[in-house]
Parts: structure tokens; sequence; C-alpha cells
């Protein structure tokens, strides 16, 4: 009887641990129709956007790779160690390509996702009264920011304080009134607080640069050494930097998540990838329960006092490489807390807070439960 333990075999037969791919060839597709490796069953997958993010291949000897249909030209292939317990894929930036490359993942014949954990894990511009250059955010939220109406701040009228304001609303400030259904997600946050403790005393990267850039700063966090922290990641395609529009995107945070998110962190993926995963949760390909969010912060979202908001968006702050480094230093004990705790820990799940299941997206599309959501006007 063939056991998915035969993936080590199998997959040996036809790449090496240099990276050759596991390819679409004849051979492998009479493999794949006779079941006997295939579907993978990862315990985690985890997520990067761009090449610089990966950072997993040697720490866990990713060098099975697995070229599945769908997934971005740039990194077509599923990454994964030889017992098919961990799996990477890279998505691609921006919201379009990490919603198609997770599309492909999720619904690739080859891999059964059902049970797996998965880790998004990447850099992102972080709000200075949150965090600081090098610390690691964990979100409950991720709110699609700029999914809104604007007109250039130059011509907006004179008693409003932004261009920005929530489709279906006459003025900035308003609940939402009309609804896409992605600009709002929320996450497991009893698992949140089961893996913390893999992180306890692990000790974040730095740098003199940026420990000279953070100095900038007269107000903690800011200008503190890197740290751990609960902060909520704001989606955009659009990268954007300057107090005024990280607290206009602050104020729509609050107004998704009735006053309950904190805007920390600024990405460009996180909300496409979890309505791939809503929608396959609701199809039974996955569980987005298990599903973690973690950003470490690259720059600063706006200047100190004493910048210009050009020239600090420009500087380089001293961020990057603490960022791309803390990625594999906190989420390799995540990674790794979860295989070693599995059958007792994580293998059943971890159950949600209450009214998570309700919560999970703005369309509640994981209940049979359905009614108008009630959001409230934010008064700055």
């Amino acid at each position: 009887m063939w056991k998915k333990s035969s993936l080590l075999l199998l997959i040996s037969l036809f790449g090496t641990c240099l990276g050759r791919s596991v390819k679409g060839t004849n051979d492998v597709k009479r493999l794949r129709q006779d079941k006997r490796w295939f579907p993978i069953s990862p315990k985690v997958v985890i997520f990067s956007m761009y090449a610089d993010e990966n950072v997993w291949v040697e720490p866990f000897e990713l060098y099975a790779n697995i070229t599945i249909p769908g997934l971005s030209p740039l990194f077509p292939q599923v990454q994964c160690d030889w017992k098919g317990e961990i799996c990477h894929i890279t998505t691609g930036e921006a919201e379009i390509n990490a919603a198609c490359s997770v599309s492909a993942l999720l619904l690739s014949p080859d891999f059964d996702l059902t049970s797996t954990y998965f880790l998004i894990a990447g850099i992102a511009g972080v709000n200075p009264f949150t965090g600081t250059l090098g610390s690691v955010g964990l979100a409950r939220w991720a709110v699609q920011v700029a999914l809104a109406y604007e007109v250039d701040s130059r011509q907006i009228p004179s008693n409003w304080t932004t261009g920005y304001w929530l489709e279906g609303t006459e003025e900035p400030g308003q609940a939402p009134a009309e609804i896409y259904g992605s600009e709002v997600f929320e996450l497991n946050t009893n698992l949140r607080d089961a893996i913390m403790p893999y992180l306890d005393g692990v000790k974040l990267n730095d740098t003199e640069a940026a420990m000279t850039y953070r100095a900038n700063y007269d107000y903690a966090p800011a200008n503190q050494p890197p740290q751990v922290f609960f902060g909520d990641v704001a989606t955009s395609d659009v990268y954007f930097a300057g107090s005024l529009l990280g607290e206009t995107f602050g104020n729509i945070t609050k107004l998704w998540t009735n006053d309950t998110g904190v805007y920390a962190l600024t990405a460009q993926e996180d909300n496409a990838s979890l309505e791939a995963m809503v929608r396959a949760s609701k199809a039974g390909l996955m569980d987005i329960s298990r599903v973690i969010l973690m950003r470490t912060a690259s720059d600063f979202d706006r200047a100190p006092h004493n910048q210009e908001t050009v020239y600090s968006f420009e500087y380089n702050q001293g961020g990057y490489e603490p960022a791309l480094a803390n990625i594999l230093i906190a989420g390799q004990p995540i990674v790794e807390g979860i295989i070693e705790h599995w059958e007792h820990k994580f293998k059943k799940g971890v159950k949600p807070q209450d009214g998570w299941l309700y919560n999970s997206d703005v369309l509640h599309t994981l209940t049979t439960r359905k009614r108008k959501r009630n959001f409230g006007r934010f008064r700055g």
C-alpha cells in the first residue's frame, strides 16, 4: 500500500535537491492519475509575495518543486519539503497576482489543503504609532482601504480632510453603504494567541541604519527596538505614504471594523489572498480559520516631524534588511511549533473567537445567518 511518505522517493525520481522541478510530463501525469503520491497534504503552507521574501527554502529544505498551472509566470512552482509537511508559494505582488496565485493553489487537484495551516508572511509599511522598523505584526483584521471614491485632495470641499470616502456615501466618515465583499476580513485571534508562545524570547534582527533612522521620531514605539505586536493590515495596490493618507486609512479601518481595528501595517496583497481563501473555504477546499497573517515592518508609512514626506519615503530608512530577516526569525518558530504540536494542539483546528464565523468576511459567506451588518460612523 503506497503512503504519502512515498513522496520523497517519487519526487526524487523527477527532481533533485538542487531544485529541479517536477513538471507536467507524461510520466508525471501518469503518476498523478494513479494517485499514489498526490494529493499532497501539507501541515503548513507559507505565502511570500516576491522573491526577496522567500527566506524558507534552505531552512526547511523545500527542494521538491511542483509546477501547477495558474501560478505567477515569475514563480510557477510550489516548493515543498520531502515529507510533504511544509510547502511554500510566491504569489507575485499586488492584489491581482495574489488572488490568481492563491486561487490556483487552492483549486489544484495535486493538493489536499483541508487541514492545512497558512502563514501569510511578508514585509509591510508600518504606522509609527503602532510599531517600528523590523517589528513583527500579527493581524486580526485586513482592510481594503483604497476601495473607495477618490477626488484629488486639491479639489475637495474646504470642510473635508481627505479625498477618500466610502462607496455609496456622500462624504468622508460615513458608514459603508455599498459592499463588494472583499473590503474586510477577520482572522482567528485564538489561533494567533496559540502561536504566540513560540515567539517568546525571539531576538529580532536590527541594524545600525534602522536604529539611526528611527531616532528621528520623538515618540514610542517608533523610536524603540523592534518587537512582536498585534496590529491590523491595510491592503492597497497603491504604495502610499504620508500622515494624511495614514490618518485617512486609519479612519477607514475603524469604519469597516466597528472601531475595533488598529491601522498598523500597509501591504498590497492580503485582502485578495483572503477573498480567494474564503471562497475556497465555502467550497470545502480549506479552512480559513487556519490562516495566520504576519507582516514585518520595512519602512514607516509617514515621515518624522523633521522631514518632508517625499524625502522620508525615498530615503533608505534601514528597515528592509531586518524586515526580511525577521520574516524567518519570527516565522520559523511558528511553523515548527505547528509541526511539533500537531497531534494534540493543531490537527483538529483551533476554535475561533465568538462571532468569527459571521465576521470572517463582510458578506458573511461562511454562515447561513444573514443580516445587514451594523457599521458605525467614525468621529475623529
